[in-house]
């Protein structure tokens, strides 16, 4: 069979087939994704936005909706008109945090119709950007005939695509974690700091900072992440990223005239309502239990422990872990799954390539097979086995090296 595999590879005419299999299948993604996001984009938390820099509290509005006593904001009102005259009324649920908000706000300024489609427009831009720099950082070491395949199957898949159609923000967050990465010059040529003036150094620094804070509007999946940064001892960085979000929290709290606690604790209430209905995700399997959020805090205390105790020149098993983890400790549905394709940058390496069979398995079951099935419980039940297997591996692979480097 390896041999065949071998041959299959090795001809030109494999490689043609695919690539325009898999092109017809992305070209036809995209523009359904970029259709329903025209359209759609009902996830974008506008109406939240636009609330909050208005000044009214967006966490009030969600725990008490009424659209019939909304605040008197052209804006919000254009919000909800839009999608009860396409039958499909909505209602506020504020689940970020207010400095999460206020990233928004250009969008929020405008009529919900121009906000819609800037926002499709960002979240395509922001495709270009990870398909950019996932080469050169994580994915560096995947083969340049391998790349474009993964590239077109994140694209091909359901996760990417409901992601787009949604208004989502993992695009968004995703886009500015790499720029983040590649700017704090963790990959390439950019590490080489001793060429560089301290002027332009501190101004690396800045900038990976802020870039990394703007990461944070899905903190579910980069604040996870974000501890890499830990991991390769970049603390100004990571210092750097906390700031503007405890300025614009304070800010939020002075004009709602609320705490400073409350501007934490009232996001969390909201999100705490969705925390049973993900995909496969430990709220979902602990059905919205206190046991979920125990487990949540012993995952991140295990990437904590991990940035420090794992050797280094192991970036692309850290980031791994760190997707696998962050993706069922929280609430997600399975659009935000296309992150998946990273991990790869980890078998790339030549390491643990047994299992990279059963992790194609896994990616192209979340990638297509779910979609068939629509996502029932037999189908989400035998994907979310596989992925459970997959991040319980590269847990044992990361405790094992962190293991051996104490012992050393």
């Amino acid at each position: 069979m390896k041999r065949f595999v071998k041959l299959a590879t090795s001809d030109r005419r494999f490689w043609i087939l695919l690539y325009v299999l898999l092109a017809l299948m992305a070209v036809v993604s995209v523009y359904e994704g970029i259709g329903n996001g025209i359209v759609w984009s009902q996830d974008f938390q506008y109406d939240a936005s636009c609330a909050l820099i208005n000044g009214y509290d967006p966490y009030d509005l969600s725990a008490d909706f009424d659209s019939r006593s909304l605040p008197d904001i052209a804006n919000l009102r254009g919000f909800y008109s839009y999608y009860e005259g396409l039958g499909t009324p909505q209602r506020m649920e504020a689940n970020q945090f207010p400095s999460l908000l206020y990233i928004l706000t250009p969008y929020a300024l405008m009529p919900y119709d121009m906000a819609r489609l800037l926002w499709v427009m960002t979240n395509i831009l922001c495709t270009a950007v990870i398909i950019r720099l996932l080469k050169k950082t994580f994915m560096a070491k995947v083969d340049e005939r391998l790349y474009p395949v993964f590239m077109m199957l994140m694209l091909a898949g359901t996760p990417w695509r409901n992601q787009l159609g949604v208004g989502q923000h993992t695009l968004f967050a995703f886009a500015f974690f790499l720029l983040a990465v590649h700017v704090s010059g963790c990959f390439g040529s950019a590490e080489e700091e001793g060429r560089e003036d301290k002027g332009k150094g501190a101004g690396r620094i800045m900038a990976s900072g802020l870039l990394l804070s703007l990461s944070y509007l899905k903190y579910t999946v980069t604040a996870p992440l974000a501890i890499y940064f830990i991991y390769k001892r970049k603390w100004k960085e990571f210092i750097i990223s906390l700031l503007p979000h405890l300025i614009l929290t304070a800010a939020a709290a002075a004009v709602l005239k609320e705490s400073f606690a409350s501007m934490l604790i009232k996001p969390l209430k909201v999100a705490s309502a969705l925390a049973a209905e993900g995909g496969i995700d430990i709220g979902v399997l602990t059905k919205g239990s206190p046991l979920g959020l125990v487990i949540t805090g012993l995952v991140m205390v295990f990437l904590f422990a991990a940035a420090f105790l794992l050797p280094e020149g192991n970036d692309e098993l850290y980031i791994s872990v760190a997707v696998l983890l962050s993706l069922v400790m929280t609430y997600h549905r399975t659009y935000d799954f296309f992150v998946m394709i990273i991990v790869f940058g980890y078998y790339a390496t030549g390491r643990m390539k047994t299992a990279e069979i059963i992790y194609l398995i896994t990616t192209l079951a979340f990638f297509f097979v779910l979609r068939i099935f629509h996502e029932n419980v037999i189908s989400l039940t035998v994907s979310g086995a596989l992925y459970y297997a997959c991040a319980i591996a590269f847990v044992v692979v990361t405790v094992d090296k962190c293991r051996r480097a104490k012992g050393t």
